[in-house]
């Protein structure tokens, strides 16, 4: 292969990557990749080369445009070496049945195929696109004590007055301010928000608290708080910001688990529909513990940078060190998986698109994922990058995506 060849293959392999890549240019890779086993297995390689994740890794940490051309170039020069006879071309281990999909820079460097030497994507492949699956518009909703619900994210702003408090909506926020020299309530009154698909919130409590709520979150909590815990409940993925209040431990009830702490910041991953809970402390400290039913399970304490695992049923929690970006990315819109396997990703992916994944045929490998993708991405696009990095084949139906593993 000439190297200009290989610059163009190369080209169209990032875009491929990137989810921007045109009909024709697709097919042209297809038809590369059909040449031979030996091209399938260098396109392979080259899409879990630890180098290119490591060119894409964080945004914040690399010049786009100098980082881009650098990995276009060392992809082109990795084709065009392969492919002149030599054979020193770094080899990645493959597990029997596991498919490794990386999933690297999508949202870092997405306003560089607008780079001169990159075609522009035309007016019939942009119609196309449009009519693809976006993440739904966020829906979020607030329910008061008395059962009135309120839609919100509305373009206005607005405010709705109770008895010592105001709530003031923003469109993108929902915030509790108490009314100065008003009488403090004597019971509480329990207001209720939650978001559905492709939605997420912030909600600022009464004390100064911030909650962000991600999508197909529920919380129950009080207008004002009373009495000498600050207590919440919690179903589904939230971060918050908790004031401090030293008086005042604030308590985040998951079903069977709590996380107390005075004042702090972390993260609780509660869905119904996950086989565990997860409490990822970012600052200051929490404990966590299981009801009073569940005694025997000894409470632990996190410090920052641990993150406490507790799968449903389980005779004690797990503690492990994670990547705080990693844990809370969904909150600048990125999904963010780390050898996760294919369930994992497809639940999330079902929260945010409203699909729901439906496995045909006579079962499905294993395929773990690793990588960072913008939220606001078409799912189509995701789905087409799955596919070309080594995992299943999907098709859509309306709201069902049908997986098909590859023969």
């Amino acid at each position: 292969m000439t190297y200009n060849k290989a610059q163009i293959l190369a080209q169209i392999i990032i875009r491929v990557k990137l989810g921007a890549a045109s009909e024709e240019e697709r097919e042209v890779l297809g038809a590369w990749l059909d040449e031979c086993e030996e091209n399938r297995q260098l396109y392979k390689n080259i899409i879990r080369w630890k180098c290119i994740g490591e060119r894409l890794r964080l945004e914040d940490e690399i010049n786009q445009t100098t980082d881009f051309k650098r990995v276009h170039r060392v992809v082109s020069r990795r084709l065009a070496y392969k492919n002149s006879g030599q054979k020193r071309w770094v080899r990645v281990a493959w597990t029997s049945g596991v498919a490794a999909v990386c999933l690297y820079g999508m949202f870092f460097i997405w306003n560089l195929m607008r780079q001169p030497d990159m075609p522009l994507v035309s007016s019939e492949q942009r119609k196309v696109r449009e009519t693809e699956i976006s993440p739904k518009q966020g829906k979020v909703m607030l329910v008061l004590e008395d059962g009135r619900q309120i839609g919100l994210e509305r373009d206005a702003s607005d405010s709705i007055k109770l008895a010592q408090i105001t709530i003031v909506e923003t469109g993108k926020s929902l915030q509790y301010k108490p009314i100065v020299d008003s009488i403090s309530p004597s019971q509480e009154v329990i207001h209720k928000i939650y978001t559905t698909i492709g939605g997420d919130y912030l909600l600022v409590l009464s004390d100064g608290t911030r909650v962000w709520l991600n999508a197909e979150t529920e919380l129950e909590y009080p207008a004002q708080f009373v009495g000498k815990e600050r207590k919440v409940k919690l179903t589904g993925e939230a971060y918050f910001e908790v004031m401090p209040d030293a008086e005042r431990p604030f308590v985040v009830e998951t079903g069977n688990m709590q996380t107390r702490v005075l004042g702090t910041s972390f993260n609780i991953n509660a869905y119904t529909n996950e086989g565990a809970i997860y409490t990822t402390l970012l600052s200051g400290k929490v404990e966590v513990s299981l009801a009073d039913c569940m005694v025997d399970v000894a409470p632990v304490v996190l410090e920052p940078g641990m993150q406490s695992y507790w799968k449903r049923g389980a005779s004690d929690f797990e503690l492990r060190e994670v990547d705080l970006d990693n844990v809370i990315a969904w909150r600048y819109g990125v999904f963010v998986f780390n050898e996760d396997c294919l369930d994992v990703v497809t639940r999330v992916l079902s929260r945010w698109y409203g699909v729901r994944f439906v496995e045909d045929g006579g079962g499905i490998g294993r395929h773990t994922f690793s990588g960072k993708i913008s939220k606001d991405e078409k799912l189509e696009s995701i789905l087409k990058i799955l596919t070309l990095a080594g995992g299943p084949e999907f098709k859509r139906e309306g709201d069902i995506v049908h997986v098909i593993e590859r023969k």
